[in-house]
């Protein structure tokens, strides 16, 4: 692998790590809040609609719209090993 490429994947690399801190630090508040049921795949259906209506994403909503992309993606996940 060239030089500029491996550069490319450690920028890319840091900018994934925080934006995952991000949206550790959201799904934190979202659970001291009391939201409960995300992993309950009868939620599915409900996450789905809520990203739908992120899909336009206002600023400052992108991490709300990667953690509903991201519990889809593990319900998903999960009924494949289920």
């Amino acid at each position: 692998m060239d030089q500029e490429t491996e550069e490319e994947i450690k920028r890319l690399n840091r900018v994934v790590e925080a934006f995952a801190t991000e949206m550790k630090a959201r799904l934190r508040e979202q659970a001291i809040r009391g939201c409960r049921g995300w992993d309950d795949p009868a939620s599915y259906q409900r996450i789905t609609e809520t990203m739908m209506k992120h899909a336009a994403v206002s600023p400052g909503q992108e991490v709300d719209a990667a953690n509903l992309a991201m519990i889809l993606w593990y319900l998903r996940m999960q009924e494949k090993v289920g």
